[in-house]
């Protein structure tokens, strides 16, 4: 199942050239390392501001590209840091890196053809 709603993506994306559309992809793939690095020390360090400052701050991201899962796991890793709740914490961020390693390869491909 695609991790992009590709109508929905196109939607938000009609408006851009082509290469506006690439930026912005590049940009993803250069910051989600860091992106991910932060959520998974803010976790550990159980530093739920940052955490929560991250995870708003990526699902922003995430949400250009029309990527329901990942935008929900974000949103839930959001929400639990304002809770201060680390129950199954770990679980969602694992959950969230697959998302996002499928997004990027969704996105990768995309690239490929466009």
């Amino acid at each position: 199942m695609a991790t992009i709603d590709w109508e929905q993506f196109n939607e938000n994306f009609q408006y851009y050239d082509k290469e506006t559309i690439q930026e912005v992809i590049k940009d993803f793939f250069e910051e989600s390392e860091q992106r991910m690095a932060n959520l998974e020390q803010n976790i550990a360090n159980c530093d739920f501001e940052k955490l929560a400052f991250n995870a708003h701050s990526l699902k922003s991201v995430v949400g250009n590209f029309m990527a329901p899962k990942p935008y929900e796991l974000t949103r839930k890793l959001e929400e639990m840091a304002k809770q201060k709740s680390s129950d199954d914490i770990h679980v969602v961020f694992v959950d969230l890196k697959q998302q996002i390693f499928e997004l990027m390869a969704e996105l990768r491909e995309y690239l490929s053809t466009n």
